[in-house]
């Protein structure tokens, strides 16, 4: 028999020899997933070794600069434009003096130095504190000493030098690098107040702009001091506009220990606010040369100042002011581009850095080891956010990137630079390695879980089984679960009489729409075993009413099978029907079968019973027969009567087993009747009043002449009437068949 077969090689088999291949299937899917778990950490902690080095390759001892140093500064540039208006005010007392094109038209380029002298005479008439020259005099020219006397004149002017590094290959030796200087003509050098280094390179980044100034360098000495360390033309300017030594502002701001160029010390620039100027004013009728031009420092062409063209507003501007002298003319001045101008002159800088030590507000920078640990977080960040679905580890991320900009953005407006860029690339570039990997991992997991569970559960339990994988857990696992197993019956006769591709269609009819029931129900499909379905209710997602929906479930496939048979063929011998065993109690579920090919089922002694629950219909000619263990779930929902205490195959300890009729409520009113009669006479049966349970009975079988259980127990108890069992009868009654 088609049942039979299925019986001993379905479920018992999978007991028998299937749980080392559950075990070992589950065992092994186990430790891919283990595997494939190493991966984000294993990235992470490469990500971060790369990462870091490529940010910071100080922590290997390259002297070079991080790949994100450029497109930081960048981004610190765009930062200043966004924030040009709120910049703060240039300080009024730094003035430029620039020797335009017009300038250079009446005088000539390069200007004679007794034009210089004659600059300087002038200045010291308009109340001129303190100048300084950003133009070079090294090589000695007519007029030398008359910028000298002016120089000594004027008493507080600052003259540049500029010194070079240069790799010098020594005979015998490594190269070494050596230091040349290149100073001014000797008059001029002791002529000045104070001399200040000139040279750029060593703050010049490699897209030509200025954004750091080094206000000390520990590798050179004055010239004219060798006690002294060499102080750039903005630390000596400062001190000869306001009086604070060298001394004091290397103190402050001097790195006292030598160290490589990409660990130097050196100070961010706080631009200030640039805005347009109209030099244009008007003195006397006449109109000043300089045209409308875009920076933070009061202009004023060199011409007007030797001329004497100035308005009032220029004049009292000069009182008491520094004044740095220094070319404007195209192709007579070296441009360094800022923020707000990509030809700006060199002096533009250096008034800005100028104001920057006066006034103490330099743009600060982050610490470097508060930065490293916000990389460390951004890395990592992603590897905690796998946890969570992806549209909430999306949404984090992006909350994060935003959180990052407000919060850069917020410290740059009070002055100091925290890195952007850096922080943001990590972030996104571990966040989309380990999204791309579990794209690809949970789409091949996706794709497991439906090729495993889409022919067994309905497919919304398919969808939240792929929308949330961690509610299977591979390998087997022990679980209170209830099991169901259905037979057609009288398939063997019907078989018999239909060509095979009937037959086959016949199934399939059938077989789908039960299932279907199953799968309402919340039931899994576990498989089909020729014309019987095993089924299994609580895994694997939970449901706490496991035994309600497989009863009702059980309930409708018995409804459903009334409505197949509406389009019976008329020429099958037989009206098919189907028997239903339902048992609960603790089972392993698990995968199981080969590598290649894995199913999803349910093992152990409760699952037997089932099976053994769904043959043993046959004995009492019930359809729907369950264990107390199931109906105790759900007999406030379903009607059904006792079929006694029973003892099946294999099983020493006895269960009681019931009969489901129907739904609650909506038992016939011809069983509304009967049902009374049947439980009286069960009652009497088992109290020994054998002649009066055979009564009750008949009267049962006068309203459902072909009632199984009642024709059963009526002959039972007609046989006990004549021949009274032992005394020592317990009522049980054992199954000799499965």
């Amino acid at each position: 028999r088609a049942q039979g077969a299925g019986g001993q090689n379905g479920p018992e088999n999978c007991t028998k020899s299937g749980a080392k291949g559950c075990t070992q299937g589950g065992e092994n899917e186990m430790k891919t997933e283990k595997k494939k778990d190493l991966f984000p950490l294993v990235f992470c902690l490469i990500f971060t070794f790369v990462f870091l080095s490529a940010y910071w390759p100080g922590l290997l001892g390259m002297s070079v600069r991080g790949v994100f140093a450029h497109t930081e500064d960048v981004w610190v540039d765009l930062l200043f434009r966004w924030r040009a208006a709120d910049l703060p005010a240039a300080d009024p007392r730094i003035i430029l003096a620039a020797v335009d094109e017009e300038t250079g038209k009446k005088y000539g380029f390069p200007l004679p130095r007794v034009v210089y002298a004659q600059l300087l005479d002038k200045l010291k008439g308009y109340g001129v504190k303190a100048v300084t020259f950003d133009v070079l005099f090294f090589e000695k020219r007519e007029g030398d000493a008359e910028l000298d006397a002016a120089t000594r004149r004027f008493g507080n002017v600052v003259h540049i030098y500029r010194f070079d590094e240069k790799i010098v290959d020594v005979p015998g030796h490594e190269a070494m690098q050596v230091i040349e200087m290149h100073e001014p003509v000797p008059q001029l050098k002791k002529a000045a107040r104070l001399l200040g280094y000139a040279s750029v390179q060593n703050v010049l980044d490699p897209d030509g702009h200025l954004r750091k100034t080094q206000l000390f360098d520990l590798r050179i000495q004055d010239p004219r001091d060798m006690n002294q360390m060499g102080a750039n033309m903005d630390a000596a300017s400062v001190t000869a506009l306001m009086g604070i030594p060298l001394a004091e502002l290397q103190a402050r701001y001097a790195d006292p220990r030598p160290r490589p160029r990409f660990l130097q010390f050196r100070r961010p620039v706080e631009w200030l606010r640039h805005e347009k100027r109209d030099e244009k004013e008007k003195q006397e009728g006449k109109t000043a040369n300089l045209a409308t031009v875009t920076s933070a420092y009061r202009t004023i062409s060199a011409l007007d100042l030797l001329d004497g063209q100035l308005s009032s507003a220029q004049r009292a501007a000069l009182r008491g002011s520094l004044v740095l002298i220094g070319s404007t003319a195209v192709g007579y001045y070296d441009h360094y581009p800022n923020p707000f101008d990509p030809t700006a002159p060199g002096m533009e800088f250096h008034a800005n850095s100028i104001d920057n030590v006066v006034h103490e507000d330099f743009l600060n920078a982050t610490p470097r080891l508060a930065m490293l640990c916000v990389l460390l977080a951004m890395i990592w960040l992603p590897l905690l956010l796998l946890r969570f679905p992806p549209v909430t580890s999306n949404g984090a991320v992006a909350g994060f990137l935003v959180f990052w900009f407000v919060f850069t953005y917020w410290t740059f407006c009070r002055g100091t630079r925290t890195e952007f860029v850096a922080p943001a690339v990590a972030l996104v570039l571990s966040f989309l390695v380990l999204t791309v990997r579990r794209v690809l991992t949970e789409g091949a997991e996706k794709k497991f879980i439906k090729q495993t569970f889409g022919q067994f559960v309905s497919p919304d339990v398919v969808d939240k089984l792929v929308a949330d994988p961690s509610q299977i857990k591979l390998g087997g696992e022990k679980r209170e679960m209830t099991v169901l197993f259905l037979d057609i019956a009288h398939f063997t006769t019907i078989s018999e009489k239909m060509k095979p591709e009937a037959l086959i269609q016949f199934l399939n009819k059938y077989l789908s729409a039960l299932s279907q029931v199953i799968h309402e129900h919340k039931g899994t499909v576990d498989k089909y075993i020729g014309d019987c379905i095993m089924a299994f209710w609580n895994a694997p997602l939970d449901d706490g009413d496991h035994r309600l929906n497989a009863c009702l479930a059980a309930v409708e496939c018995q409804q459903k099978m009334s409505e197949l048979n509406k389009d019976l063929d008329p020429t099958l011998p037989e009206v098919p029907a189907i028997r239903i065993g339902l048992n609960a109690g603790e089972m392993t579920v698990g995968l199981t079968g080969s590598e290649k090919k894995l199913a999803y089922t349910v093992i152990g002694d409760e699952v037997n019973l089932g099976s053994r629950l769904e043959g043993a219909n046959k004995f009492f000619g019930s359809h729907i027969m369950v264990s107390e263990a199931v109906y105790s779930g759900a007999k406030d929902a379903v009607a059904a009567r006792e079929l006694g205490r029973v003892r099946v195959v294999g099983k020493d300890i006895p269960i009681r087993v019931f009969e489901l009729l129907a739904r609650q409520g909506e038992l016939s009113a011809q069983w509304q009747q009967a049902l009374p009669l049947y439980e009286a006479g069960l009652k009497q049966f088992h109290a020994r009043e054998f002649e009066q349970a055979a009564v009750s009975f008949e009267g049962v079988l006068k309203l459902f002449p072909k009632d199984g259980p009642s024709f059963f127990y009526c002959n039972a108890a007609r046989d006990y009437a004549a021949i009274p069992p032992d005394q020592d009868w317990d009522g049980v009654i054992k199954l000799t068949a499965k």
